[in-house]
């Protein structure tokens, strides 16, 4: 840590042991007065040593902390993405039990098969989820599952068009990462919503690139509630992305996107590019 004073007191020794073997030479022989130039000449290789030799020990020094500081992010960085992947699961069952208990409150009669539905999705965050990576087809599989899981709910008050590509080519992402763009569409894009429409797209045409746009229909009157918290979902996965994708992922949105011919249509719009791997 005192690199400088370090150098000067190397200096400050080697100089303190020219003078002495001069000094030395003096006693046991007869030089001419003043300092020998061939004394100083044949030192100067000893000063070479012990500046070579600092610099290798600080190299190494510096190496060794290097690593040490890079193991400690890497911890950090591994129990951060950890903590935020233990968040998604509480957040998706929170979501997934508030529409249950609007089922049970009807009486109706779609809580049994929405009660299936849901141990198939958990059976995917018990087992599939703990994974570090998992298949895309798996991914869009357990998408599929939340989607006719809340199409159970809701029925035919949303219409919902997926669109997701015949070949997947074995690729492989985190897992859990794309259900909260969908979850959050199903979340803002319902209530007090004429004709309440989600759109999801996902394309891997691109050089080893995932893109996913979900678009859904959001009612202006209530624009004040996106004032308001709005949960986990997408902070979560923006910090996720971060962490898993460092400048390699763009994370879009758009709101208020007027479109329509016969009268304008609010939107949001939320579109994902992350590298496949």
């Amino acid at each position: 840590k005192n690199r400088l004073p370090y150098f000067v007191l190397a200096v400050l020794a080697w100089l303190v042991t020219v003078l002495i073997g001069q000094g030395i030479g003096y006693i046991l022989s007869t030089p001419p007065p003043g300092l020998h130039v061939l004394t100083l000449r044949r030192s100067i290789p000893g000063l070479v040593i012990v500046l070579a030799s600092s610099l290798v020990g600080i190299s190494r020094l510096n190496a060794r902390l290097e690593r040490s500081t890079k193991e400690k992010e890497n911890e950090h960085l591994r129990t951060e993405l950890s903590f935020l992947r233990t968040q998604v699961n509480p957040h998706f069952m929170l979501n997934v039990l508030n529409s249950m208990a609007l089922l049970a409150r009807k009486k109706s009669d779609l809580l049994e098969p929405v009660l299936m539905e849901l141990a198939r999705l958990m059976n995917y965050m018990l087992y599939d989820a703990a994974n570090e990576r998992i298949s895309l087809e798996d991914e869009i599989g357990y998408l599929r599952a939340y989607i006719d899981l809340q199409m159970l709910r809701f029925g035919t008050d949303v219409k919902v068009r997926f669109n997701v590509p015949e070949q997947l080519n074995g690729s492989c992402i985190e897992p859990m990462l794309l259900i909260p763009l969908v979850e959050n569409a199903f979340k803002h894009g319902i209530g007090l919503i004429d004709d309440p429409v989600i759109f999801i797209d996902i394309d891997t045409e691109g050089h080893g690139q995932l893109k996913m746009t979900v678009k859904n229909k959001y009612n202006p009157r209530v624009r004040q509630e996106a004032a308001r918290p709005s949960g986990i979902g997408l902070a979560n996965l923006k910090k996720r992305l971060e962490l898993i994708y460092p400048g390699r992922f763009q994370l879009e949105k758009t709101d208020s996107l007027h479109i329509g011919a016969a009268e304008e249509e609010s939107w949001f719009i939320i579109t994902l590019n992350i590298p496949l791997e």
